[in-house]
């Protein structure tokens, strides 16, 4: 299953990152996909459970905010990989759609990811499709645009649960 993920993202990514600041540092990717803290939602064919759709890998964390005495948690999406004959299909939103029910169920504070802004179909599915926005802490939300302009990726969230934010305010 590993060798299978590890192969997915580096035929769906491998051009973004080799292009990227980050470069494609294979052994990196590997230690991320095997982390002892991922967690793996895997769609597999019902009739078929050899054959393999797709993967979304993500980690519980504490994530920080740009107030210095708060940090958030986080359900973080590390990975969303399909295959080219799954997508379009509505697999994605619906692995997405289930991150967010165990984002609630474990009271995070938001989803987050990390999206190339050179993925321009990953970046218009998570901000048309499923309403993500800049978090607070993406290069262009926090920095002057110049600054900014120098990472070629964004960090995206969207809360788990809007209604706690109302809690907190009260």
């Amino acid at each position: 299953m590993e060798q299978w993920a590890f192969d997915l993202l580096k035929s769906n990514l491998h051009h973004l990152y080799v292009r990227s600041n980050l470069g494609w540092d294979a052994a990196a990717k590997r230690a991320d996909l095997e982390a002892p803290e991922a967690r793996y939602l895997v769609a597999r064919n019902a009739h078929d459970p050899s054959d393999l759709k797709g993967f979304l890998m993500f980690q519980m964390v504490l994530e920080e905010t740009m107030d210095d005495d708060l940090m958030a948690e986080a359900a973080y999406c590390y990975e969303l990989q399909l295959a080219e004959h799954a997508r379009n299909r509505g697999l994605g939103e619906y692995l997405m759609r289930l991150l967010f029910q165990i984002g609630d169920f474990w009271c995070m504070d938001k989803v987050m990811l990390t999206v190339f802004k050179d993925n321009h179909g990953a970046m218009r599915f998570y901000t048309k499709k499923l309403g993500f926005s800049l978090d607070e802490i993406s290069p262009s939300a926090c920095l002057p645009p110049r600054r900014a302009k120098r990472f070629d990726y964004e960090i995206l969230s969207r809360p788990c649960r809007p209604w706690k934010l109302e809690i907190n305010q009260n």
